[in-house]
């Protein structure tokens, strides 16, 4: 995550100060845990580790209903999830939507009926390799849409259903060879990432309007030249073209003209959806329309939220940086009005992160919902916020802060009602009958149970008695019975107590004397190591074959099975050696943290000096200023070195502040033939 601290007067000692007390804290917490748990874990579904959400900020009374939906990659569990506002997991399609990731995904009309609408797909520098899914309210896959006409497949920035779900827009990334001998590419033919937009029939997948960039944008007009970010390619080969479009968002209109959103030429375009024509661009390098309080780059998401014979209304999300060249000093939600007769165009909202201190370097989307309130992603930073009209902040939360990505994130009212049952997972410490039963019970992705009725018995054929109904509690819920049951279900149960669901019957888990010691009421912690408290070299080993390890085999002649209890070891009197072991191992790990963090302090604090002064230089300038005027050259001096280079971290006065289209740069002279 990249967080621009705000710092009085814009000191250096100020902000060592702020690391020095934070890598303290951090030092402190390492003694205690070294790794943090980034994943939820369920004793119900211990196959599932989504991503923790968390919640800083909320009022709930001024929320807009309905769940979060979330595409978070690069973690252990990557794909699509639904959460409420609380921060309880709903849904983990992991598994569910196939292999790779999965982005954007959304309620979409389909057939008349709600369905899940999201890209799946394998992530490459900046793009993806996929197709589009729709899913029933049931979580079944009942349609996949692909890309027609001979060239790639289809790409994460959109997959959207239109015309009543009978068409969907995709954006497809597609390699062409190109003549860049004006780039200095002059050895042989150069290669561009051309960016495209289709519109698909949803049952034939046949192409019903096509439109790309090379056809109707100059690459003089991209403001990202070849090498010069992560995601610009050097345009030498077709497995590194230069990506001079980036294409990242589609939207169609009710008179069938298309918005899409350009990241490397920072501009929005309206597309003819006759003839492909480019009947107007808000921002980039030739503008239709001057910007009157406003600018931005290198954004994301371009939706129409009203438009008539004089006026546009539209919002996007302004990234304002690409890692690289940094024009604004936080990324923002906006809502834009153009007047067509005036030719102008005005900010009339601003949404903003919270303390105006983030900045995204890619990816984000601002979704404006039913109630006026507005619902904002915040790219790579994978935070979430939702904001009233007026762009007051009234929901802050994240799901990672530095290791997790998440494309868009979107909010939607929705009813599951999946295919598979209930899951159950009991417990009981011992079967002696002096141990309580504790019940651990989900169902993933249903979104009406309110209660759960649990049932137990003292073998598998019953009589089963009902125990208690008890409320939902997030996505797992917890109950406790006081006598110790072998057997039991559960039964979900809606608001006006009608059964949803049923579990299978379920055989009580209790473990062995050897293990009873590590083990509470509740739960057994993980083991630790292999072996006992304190044994030399631990191995695994196998008991002998032919003997019934397994209880719930037959689980009513329980002298059959073979008992790992005799005899017991004694209940540790504190932590576990194995346990200890991990913690002594902290005794070289911090001091090599502390020194690693240092050194990334050090560079940290010259980095942002640096960033500091640009920001108020940027300041300074009137926001009306012309885009080269206004934003920062692309990356051709120090950013481009590498980052060991001292040279990258350091502000040279040599090099320019501004960066420009590069249809004003003069071509390289061609060598003498």
């Amino acid at each position: 995550m990249i967080v621009l601290t705000r710092v009085s007067g814009g000191s250096a000692p100020s902000l060592a100060f702020r690391f020095v007390s934070f890598l303290l804290v951090l030092l402190l917490c390492c003694f205690e845990r070294i790794v943090a748990e980034v994943d939820s874990e369920f004793k119900s579904r211990p196959d599932l580790y989504p991503p923790v959400f968390t919640v800083e900020q909320s009022e709930p009374k001024k929320l807009s209903p309905g769940y979060i939906f979330l595409g978070p990659y690069e973690a252990d569990n990557s794909g699509p999830y639904i959460y409420d506002t609380e921060g309880n997991l709903v849904w983990s399609g992991w598994g569910n939507s196939g292999p790779g990731n999965a982005h954007g995904m959304h309620v979409c009309k389909y057939k008349g009926a709600n369905h899940l609408c999201f890209f799946q797909g394998i992530q490459q520098n900046g793009y993806c390799r996929g197709h589009g899914v729709i899913m029933d309210n049931r979580y079944r896959i009942v349609k996949t849409v692909t890309t027609g006409g001979g060239i790639a497949s289809s790409d994460m920035h959109e997959f959207r259903l239109v015309n009543d779900g009978k068409t969907a827009l995709m954006t497809v990334y597609q390699q062409r060879q190109f003549d860049m001998s004006l780039w200095n590419v002059r050895t042989g033919m150069g290669w561009l990432m051309e960016s495209v937009f289709q519109e698909i029939d949803v049952e034939t997948n046949q192409v019903v309007f096509e439109w790309r960039s090379l056809d109707h944008v100059d690459p003089s007009m991209s403001y990202t030249y070849p090498s010069s970010t992560d995601t610009s390619g050097t345009g030498l080969e077709p497995r590194s073209p230069w990506d001079y479009f980036h294409i990242n968002s589609v939207d169609k209109n009710k008179d069938g003209d298309y918005l899409i959103s350009s990241r490397h030429t920072s501009c929005i375009y309206k597309i003819s959806g006759k003839d492909g024509s480019v009947l107007w661009r808000l921002h980039g390098a030739d503008p239709s329309f001057k910007n009157i309080n406003f600018s931005f780059s290198q954004q994301h998401d371009a939706r129409w939220l009203s438009e008539n014979a004089t006026h546009t209304l539209l919002s996007l999300y302004n990234n304002g940086y690409n890692g690289y060249n940094q024009t604004h000093p936080y990324s923002s939600g906006m809502i834009i009005l153009i007047d067509h007769v005036a030719k102008t165009a005005t900010q009339v909202r601003e949404y903003k992160p919270l303390n105006d201190d983030m900045i995204s370097s890619s990816q984000g989307n601002m979704q404006v919902l039913p109630n006026r309130n507005v619902f904002i992603g915040w790219g790579n930073n994978a935070y979430i916020s939702e904001h009233d009209e007026q762009g007051r902040l009234v929901f802050w939360g994240y799901i990672d802060q530095d290791r997790i990505m998440n494309y868009r994130a979107l909010k939607f009212e929705w009813e599951g009602n999946p295919t598979d049952v209930p899951a159950l997972w009991t417990y009981a410490k011992t079967n002696d009958g002096f141990s309580p039963t504790t019940f651990y019970v989900s169902w993933n992705g249903a979104t009406r149970v309110k209660h759960w009725r649990f049932y137990g018995a003292a073998n598998s054929t019953g009589p089963y008695e009902l125990l208690r109904q008890v409320d939902k509690q997030g996505f797992e819920t917890m109950y406790s019975n006081s006598t110790f049951y072998p057997w039991s279900y559960v039964e979900a149960v809606d608001g006006q107590g009608s059964v949803l669901g049923k579990s299978r019957n379920q055989f009580t888990f209790t473990p062995s004397p050897d293990v009873q010691g590590y083990c509470t009421d509740d739960f057994c912690s993980k083991a630790e190591a292999y072996g006992l408290p304190g044994e030399a070299d631990p191995e695994p080993f196998i008991p002998p074959v032919g003997i019934n390890s397994v209880p719930w085999i037959d689980p009513d002649h329980p002298e059959s099975h073979y008992n790992l209890g005799q005899p017991g070891a004694a209940a540790p009197t504190s932590a576990p050696q194995g346990a200890k072991g991990v913690h002594a191992q902290a005794g070289w790990i911090v001091p090599v943290t502390a020194v690693a963090l240092a050194v990334i302090g050090v560079i940290l604090i010259l980095r942002i000096s640096r960033r500091q002064r640009h920001l108020q230089r940027a300041k300074e300038r009137s926001s009306s200023e012309s885009l080269n005027e206004h934003e920062a050259k692309a990356s051709t001096g120090a950013a481009g070195l590498y980052w060991w280079d001292w040279r990258r971290w350091v502000d040279s006065q040599n090099e320019p502040h501004h960066y420009f289209p590069l249809s004003e740069q003069r071509p390289h002279r061609h060598a003498d033939s």
